[in-house]
């Protein structure tokens, strides 16, 4: 949680160098800034990060699921991680469209956009997708129940074939916890791949 803790020590001011980049953008935007807490907040449970128990994933992992995001409902706030699966952010803010920063990373060799948007927006589209997964929600809410079950790799529903179960679903808990968690904790969500 948080951009600065998503780099090394040896690389926060990259970091700063990214938010001041962000806060850029937003004032452009006329959209409240970002101020990085001075301690990210402890999201962790029982080394459980919110609900869920795979806190990373691959960056293809969460391409893929962008992608089938992608297809229900284009043009929104996943394409952050299309647009660059390894350093995407997720800020509290909620604002209509994502944006690119103006700050590029090198990565594997390339010069990539790091692009931010907003994490309720995210929150949004993952309940939306939620049902395309086959995962139930209670009055578009997750249940406690359905997270632990996700991260057993259970069948969701008597139909559910448990196609989905291993690395659709653990990636879309790890997403839905994570900006469920900026929002709540008024920090931002820092993909880094």
């Amino acid at each position: 949680m948080g951009i600065v803790p998503s780099y090394t020590e040896e690389a926060e001011d990259s970091a700063r160098e990214l938010i001041a980049a962000i806060n850029s953008r937003l004032q452009e935007q006329n959209l409240p800034l970002y101020f990085e807490p001075d301690e990210s907040p402890d999201v962790y449970v029982d080394d459980v990060f919110g609900r869920s128990e795979l806190d990373h994933h691959s960056a293809s992992r969460f391409v893929e699921l962008a992608e089938i995001a992608e297809e229900h409902n284009p043009s929104r706030h996943h394409l952050a991680i299309l647009a660059n699966p390894y350093r995407a952010v997720f800020l509290p803010q909620d604002f209509s469209e994502p944006f690119e920063t103006g700050y590029e990373e090198e990565i594997f060799g390339d010069l990539l956009e790091v692009w931010a948007g907003s994490a309720a927006k995210l929150l949004e589209e993952l309940t939306e997708l939620a049902p395309h997964l086959g995962i139930p929600l209670e009055n578009g809410i997750l249940t406690d129940n359905v997270a632990v079950k996700i991260n057993e790799f259970e069948l969701l529903t008597e139909d559910d074939d448990g196609e989905l179960s291993e690395d659709e679903r653990t990636a879309w808990l790890a997403l839905y916890e994570g900006a469920r968690l900026a929002v709540e904790n008024k920090v931002a969500l820092s993909i880094a791949g």
